[in-house]
């Protein structure tokens, strides 16, 4: 079991990024908005719609004036939500400048492939290329290879960057057709700490919000709502490690992190907060730790 405790990233830290964030136009304190007006707001990355006549109020003064209806598009995957999506047609590339980090992780991502690229003194010093293909099911006949979709996952890690505190991050999502739309929920740039090894029988699922309601003639009606992964894992620690763990997931109480059951297995990697964990200290030299997440939707 593995944490990416993220980093919060700064206007400063974001150097560059091909998405635009052209989603509205600016809000200027000088026009006279009506309701239904929808303007970004640069200094908070933010989208707002007017829900009254306003001149010279800044969306992110007054809520009775302005809703906010989300991250503009540039900032939309780093904004610590997976319901949110930066897109661009055919390839979406941000420069980054976070500090001394050595994972990336990219999540509910739809493009084929992503390049993670870091630069130190203006030397490439790492540079690796994931594809999101997982193949899909067998090709046994000619409708299967025509018809059937190819299999992609939402997600992919990279555990092996190197640390550099000046280190320049560029990540790049690309579609094999430069005509499809790329998207990426979230992108997680941050420091890993190992809690141990995830036992087997870890069980898996998802929250569903959605709302089913049956009336009094039989008749169902369903309102499709998002959904949040879940898991609940025993992890096998050393002993000498638990006054560290305690305090690292107590610190962790009220902040995202990416918790990585198994490197192996995409739907063991949840984007969330545990919401609880207990700690066994059974043996002088082995304990265990079990910790139920449950992911953002």
């Amino acid at each position: 079991m593995k944490l990416i405790r993220p980093t919060a990233i700064t206007d400063a830290m974001l150097t560059s990024s091909t998405a635009p964030e052209t989603d509205h136009a600016a809000w200027a304190a000088g026009t006279a908005y009506v309701t239904g007006n929808r303007v970004i707001l640069t200094s908070t990355h933010r989208r707002y719609e007017a829900l009254a006549a306003s001149t010279g109020i800044s969306p992110a003064s007054d809520p009775t004036k302005w809703l906010d209806i989300g991250p503009t598009n540039r900032w939309a995957m780093f904004d610590a939500r997976v319901g949110t999506a930066t897109s661009r047609t055919g390839s979406v590339s941000a420069v980054l400048v976070p500090g001394g980090i050595d994972a990336v992780a990219l999540i509910d991502t739809t493009a084929e492939s992503a390049t993670v690229t870091v630069t130190a003194a203006s030397v490439v010093v790492y540079s690796q290329t994931l594809s999101f293909n997982v193949g899909g099911i067998p090709i046994d006949d000619w409708f299967v290879w025509f018809f059937e979709p190819i299999g992609l996952k939402s997600s992919v890690l990279f555990l092996d960057v190197p640390v550099y505190d000046a280190g320049v991050v560029t990540v790049t999502l690309a579609r094999d057709n430069p005509a499809d739309s790329v998207s990426c929920g979230t992108l997680i740039v941050g420091r890993q700490m190992t809690l141990g090894d995830t036992e087997h029988g870890a069980d898996i699922g998802i929250l569903d919000y959605s709302r089913k309601e049956t009336d009094q003639f039989g008749v169902t009606s369903v309102v499709e709502r998002a959904w949040a992964k879940r898991m609940t894992a025993r992890v096998v620690m050393d002993t000498e490690q638990i006054d560290d763990i305690y305090r690292t997931l107590a610190q962790l109480r009220a902040t995202p992190v990416l918790w990585i059951g198994s490197e192996g297995f995409e739907s063991l990697s949840v984007y969330g907060f545990y919401k609880e964990f207990s700690i066994d200290l059974a043996y002088p030299t082995v304990s265990y730790c079990s910790l139920t997440i449950e992911g953002l939707t």
